[in-house]
Parts: C-alpha cells; sequence; structure tokens
C-alpha cells in the first residue's frame, strides 16, 4: 500500500497561547490535519493531470483520504491497493511513482499462462489495437483475444471450433479471428511476435494488435510524495491557525 502520513510541528504554533487556548489544540489539530490532508489529495489529482496524458477518473478516484481522529493525530492520503473490480490503482501507479520495470498486466499473465506469449515478455499495443479516448486498449477487444486463445479463466467463455463456424458465416458482423505467432515463430519469419487479427473481408488481411517486447522501463512521472510532501508542509500551518481561531472566537461567544 502506498501511504502519505500528513502529520504536523504545532509547537511553534502554540508556545504563546494561554493556558485556556491550549485546551483547544486536540480538536485544532484533528481538524487541520484533515483539511490539509484533503488539500493534499486535490493537489495530488491534479499532479496526475501533469503527468498522465489524459488519465482516467477510475486513476483520479484512485486516492483515499484516512481522517485524523483525537486517538490517532494523523491523517493519511493512499494510493488504493484494492478494489471490487479491475487492477487495483497501486499496481499501476507503483511503477510511475518510483519508475522502473513494470509489472505484468493481468491480461499478460493469462496469455503467458496460457502459452500463448513468451515467459518473461511484455505486450504493447500494435496498429490494429483499439484504443479508446485514455490510451487504453478497449476491455471488448482484450476480451476476445484471450477467448480466441484459450486464456479465459473461465474456460466456458473460450472460443471453440464451432463458434468460430458461426462468426465465419456470420451476414452482420465482419468475422475477425485472433492468433499468436509464439511459439510458431518458423511458420511465420515475416512476422513480429506478437498477437495479430485476420479480419474476413472478401478475402483476408492481418494486423498486430499486441507486440511482444522486452520489459518497458517507466521513468518516474507521478510525483506523489514530493507534491503531497510539499503541500502538507506549507498548508499545514495555515490551516491549524484557521482552527484555532474559530476555536478561541467559539469558545469564547
Amino acid at each position: 500500500m502506498m501511504r502519505l502520513d500528513v502529520r504536523g510541528d504545532i509547537g511553534p504554533l502554540i508556545r504563546d497561547l494561554s493556558r485556556h487556548s491550549q485546551k483547544l489544540v486536540p480538536e485544532a489539530t484533528v481538524k487541520a490535519l484533515n483539511a490539509t490532508a484533503k488539500f493534499v489529495e486535490d493537489k495530488a489529482i491534479a499532479e496526475m493531470s501533469r503527468a498522465f496524458d489524459r488519465p482516467t477518473s477510475y486513476t483520479k478516484r484512485a486516492l483515499v483520504v484516512r481522517r485524523a481522529t483525537l486517538s490517532k493525530l494523523y491523517a493519511e492520503v493512499l494510493i488504493k491497493d484494492n478494489t471490487i473490480s479491475g487492477t487495483p490503482p497501486v499496481k499501476y501507479l507503483d511503477d510511475q511513482v518510483y519508475g522502473g520495470k513494470r509489472a505484468h498486466k493481468p491480461f499478460e499473465n493469462l496469455l503467458i499462462k496460457a502459452g500463448a506469449m513468451p515467459p518473461g515478455m511484455y505486450a504493447i499495443p500494435g496498429a490494429g489495437a483499439e484504443i479508446d479516448g485514455f490510451g487504453n486498449m478497449r476491455p471488448g477487444q482484450i476480451s476476445a483475444i484471450l477467448s480466441d486463445l484459450r486464456a479465459r479463466r473461465d474456460p466456458l467463455q473460450n472460443a471453440t471450433a464451432a463458434s468460430r463456424k458461426r462468426r465465419l458465416r456470420s451476414r452482420t458482423r465482419t468475422p475477425v479471428f485472433y492468433f499468436s505467432t509464439w511459439p510458431m515463430r518458423s511458420k511465420v519469419l515475416h512476422l513480429r511476435e506478437g498477437i495479430y487479427k485476420r479480419v474476413h473481408m472478401g478475402g483476408h488481411y492481418i494486423k498486430p494488435v499486441l507486440i511482444f517486447t522486452r520489459a518497458p522501463r517507466y521513468k518516474h512521472r507521478f510525483r506523489f510524495f514530493e507534491t503531497a510532501d510539499q503541500v502538507a508542509r506549507m498548508r499545514f500551518p495555515l490551516e491549524f491557525t484557521l482552527a484555532m481561531r474559530r476555536a478561541i472566537e467559539q469558545s469564547n461567544a
């Protein structure tokens, strides 16, 4: 789990307070920590827009704030490490925060397990990949690839000889079939190792959908810790001062 603790040094801020006012410090500290953590979250989301090309709403919702309480005088801003569905954000943002070699994506692991992709290799989109507005491959095409290569987690969702024949006879949709050039490299020497789609339209033509490559390395792009640390240091004294002022005014009212 990727986590940043938001804490604050209140010593210099309460040195000149009266004993009466110092009794208000714990609650003011909690309010200031939580306000600061929310500000950190907002700035980290803004940093995503700088670091990534059109980040998805799923990625922008990757952060979560754990609020401070009187018994826990710190707040936390975390990148989620679990989800109900989909890839946990920490799995792919970790590479962008620290840089280095990226982890395999779930569909890559399935292709490797099915023997349709070399172990240790990675898949990058080719000319025939269907890309959405955020630069990601469409889930429907990934699903179709896994089905044709008999790599689905549920074997009943894999394509069969009968379903292929029905697809080929279809009059409403252009038949498309996916195949891997690995490990049959010797039979298709003119093609790079990868996954291709064969489109039947009159005759047929093929296009590369995924190209197998060695581990891509990411640069340190998403300045999560740097942004959060800088914002927290600047924001906490202001939020604490405001919270104390409100607390003192309410106690004197």
